[in-house]
């Protein structure tokens, strides 16, 4: 089964259109879309109305034009830490119509025997959209935001107290234990927005882990066959490689640029011998 994965598109056309390309052109069956989905280049407070746009003007005629092209392959997808969650809704529009499928808090049949199950939450980040964001641990103290913190509630965006929004709110570290039940560890493959902590899937640019502790312990306690990330765009960079390995679980963050799209391709089955990079090539 020939997968494509990749993430934090961030709304960039040109990246949806090179997807939509590499999945044709190897015959993918899966295509899946880890997190941070929609665009945000606008004024800020129309930035709802401009993720609703983009979904109805451009995604899903995208996707529909895709599909008649290719009609077995399916389209996985979950929002990220940058999409706002109100934008779920609209989403939830297109898979009522069979457009695609969505992931967060899921599972599903992935094919040969595999489930895939989504989880799109990450631990604080500096930035000012708070949906996607929750405590690491649950015994995480939340330090002082230095910028708005702001969540989505309907057609609002509403500014909230981080400290009492972040406490209201269960830590990741709980939220993985609520996923839907694997079958099987060892034939599923996790789609998680942050990467697990101190891997070479989640270092910045000044070479600091910023991970999910709470996720790589997950990953260490159930040891899945497969974990995708995103989150941290110039990780494959800073580290100089897109995977690694948590004991016997394969972990992978493409990362993602602005010039050229970032995204694998691997056959399920066989991942090691067939994972191939779009700018770095095959695994090394």
């Amino acid at each position: 089964m020939v997968v494509v994965y990749t993430s934090d598109l961030h709304g960039n056309k040109e990246h949806y259109q090179e997807l939509f390309e590499l999945a044709e052109q190897r015959k993918a069956q899966a295509i899946i879309i880890g997190g941070d989905m929609l665009p945000i280049r606008g004024p800020f407070k129309y930035s709802l109305q401009e993720q609703q746009n983009f979904i109805f003007s451009y995604l899903e005629p995208k996707i529909r034009d895709f599909r008649s092209r290719a009609p077995h392959t399916t389209i996985y997808a979950m929002l990220g830490n940058d999409d706002w969650q109100a934008s779920n809704v609209h989403l939830e529009t297109l898979v009522a119509k069979g457009t695609l499928r969505l992931l967060h808090g899921e599972k599903h049949e992935l094919g040969s025997g595999y489930e895939l199950v989504g989880y799109s939450h990450v631990p604080p980040t500096p930035f000012t959209i708070k949906d996607g964001e929750r405590r690491d641990l649950l015994d995480d103290a939340v330090d002082g935001q230095r910028c708005t913190a702001c969540v989505s509630q309907g057609s609002k965006i509403i500014v909230v107290d981080p400290r009492r929004y972040f406490a209201s709110m269960n830590s990741v570290e709980e939220e993985l234990e609520e996923l839907p039940t694997a079958r099987d560890p060892r034939k599923t493959v996790y789609v998680m927005h942050s990467p697990p902590f101190r891997t070479n899937l989640d270092r910045l640019f000044d070479g600091r882990w910023i991970g999910s502790q709470a996720i790589r312990a997950f990953v260490e306690r159930y040891q899945p066959y497969l974990t995708l990330h995103g989150h941290i765009h110039e990780s494959s960079e800073i580290s100089g490689t897109y995977w690694d390995r948590i004991g016997k679980t394969i972990c992978i963050n493409p990362g993602q640029s602005t010039e050229e799209l970032y995204a694998v391709v691997f056959e399920l089955e066989d991942i090691t011998a067939t994972i191939e990079h779009t700018v770095f090539g095959p695994m090394a």
